[in-house]
Order: structure tokens, then sequence, then C-alpha cells
């Protein structure tokens, strides 16, 4: 075999290698890439997933914080918040236990579905605590939406909840929160659209301001609540005050008690 044959051979077999070797390298170098990128879309939904949880989840607390104090407030007996300030109170006093027993409501809505409309685009993946949030929300949501054995006081459709939730919502640039209580009186009173929406809510408080009776709804209501806040804030360090709720729930009556076993799953509405 002649030099130069052999020297062909060589380079033919020299460059085979290079190319299998350049493939592999390239292929390595794909795979580490589609690796990196996966990772880095991972790193950034759970940054999404923990911004939108850490901007909500202080308003959110406190919005839940001060609907399960005045639920607790109104049940706890027959001299509660409504019966002395709605009931037996002012004009002024009168016009305020009903007015901001509404907004409490309407404020707790409102950061929960600030809270859907930032997440809904967002995988939460599979971490216990985000599944755990979510359960807990929609717990409270089938709470005023159940039906059987609760009557109609203070219920509201899931629907009715969410129109609820938008309306209180104030867009500022990308910044929302809830508007403020001296607006939402204002609407209250300058715009019946948005008034109509309350108005379900309105007729409950001064029905149960008028004469007093243990709501069910609203007990089961501030049970669930408590969870929800003891959840977010399971350690008391965000707000000590918490650790204290156990000792706050509303007494559930004992004729309830005895109904619970046949209630049904809540409704869907």
């Amino acid at each position: 075999m002649s030099t130069e044959l052999i020297v062909a051979s060589m380079s033919g077999a020299v460059a085979l290698v290079s190319v299998v070797i350049s493939a592999r390298a390239s292929r390595r170098q794909a795979l580490l890439a589609a690796e990196l990128e996966r990772q880095t879309a991972a790193y950034a939904r759970d940054a999404a997933r923990q911004d939108v949880m850490s901007r909500v989840r202080d308003p959110l607390l406190w919005a839940a914080y001060d609907l399960q104090s005045r639920i607790y407030n109104i049940a706890r007996s027959q001299f509660g918040f409504l019966t002395l300030y709605y009931r037996d109170g002012t004009p002024q006093e009168r016009e305020y236990a009903r007015r901001n027993t509404l907004y409490v409501i309407a404020e707790y809505f409102c950061w929960v579905e600030i809270l859907r409309q930032r997440v809904q685009f967002l995988d939460l993946g599979n971490r216990e605590d985000n599944r755990k949030v979510v359960d807990l929300l929609h717990e409270v949501s089938n709470r005023f939406s159940a039906d059987r054995n609760q009557g109609a006081g203070f219920r509201l459709f899931r629907g009715e909840q969410r129109a609820i939730g938008e309306l209180m919502v104030s867009q500022v640039g990308d910044d929302q929160g809830c508007i403020g209580y001296a607006e939402f009186c204002r609407r209250l009173d300058t715009d019946q659209e948005f008034g109509a929406w309350f108005a379900s809510l309105d007729e409950a408080i001064q029905e149960l301001g008028t004469e007093f009776n243990v709501e069910p709804r609203l007990i089961e209501i501030q049970h669930t609540l408590i969870k929800l806040i003891k959840f977010l804030d399971q350690n008391g360090e965000r707000f000590p005050f918490t650790r204290e709720l156990p000792r706050q729930r509303a007494e559930t009556p004992r004729w309830l008690n005895d109904l619970q076993a046949d209630v049904s799953e809540p409704g869907a509405g």
C-alpha cells in the first residue's frame, strides 16, 4: 500500500471519528441546553408562584381575619355586633354596622379574585401547600353557596362571589388592590348596578341585625376561615394574634351538630 493511500485512509478515519465526536458533542450540548431551558422555565414558574403568593398572602390574611372576626362578633351571642350597633345603635352606628359588614365580606372576595386571576395561567405544580390553599379557598366558597339545610341568608353562588370580587378590584397600572371603604360607600350610594350585587347580603344583614338568630352558614364560614388563616400563617409569625383564633370559634348550636351528618355536599352554584 502506497504512502499516499495510507495517509488518505488515516485522514478519512480521523475525519470520521471527528464527525462522530462532533455529533455526540452537539447532541450532548443540545440536551444540556434543553435541560437548562427546562430548569430556567421551572424556576421562572416557581418565582412567579412565590411572587403571587407573597403579594397576595398578607392582604388575603387580613381580609380573612377581618371577616371571621366580624362573624364571630355577630354570632357569639344575642348581644353581638349587629344587635348592639344595628338594632340598638345610633343612626350613624346603624349605617356603619350595615355597610362595614358588607365591606368586610366583599373585601375577602376581592383578594380571592385577585389571587384567582393571577394564578389561573400559572402551573401551581404538585406542592402540597399550593393545593391546600386552593382547597381551603374552595371550601369557604362552598360554605357561602351551600343551600341544603342552610336557608337563603348570606347565600352567594360562586358566580356572585366572583362578580363581587371583580367589582371590588382596584387597578392602577399593573398593580391590583381592593377599593377602600370610603369608595365602597360612595359607589353603594351612587351606582345602582354596583349596589344591586349586594342587595341579598344587605337584606340578610338587616334581618339578622333586627332579630338575632344563630346563622349556621356564618358559623361554618367562620370555622373554615380560621383553617385558612392558620394554614397561611401556621406559626403565627406574620400575625401573632392568629394564635388566639382557636378560642374565637363561634359556637356551633347543638341542633346543627346533629344535622351536619345528613348534609350533602355544598351546592355547586
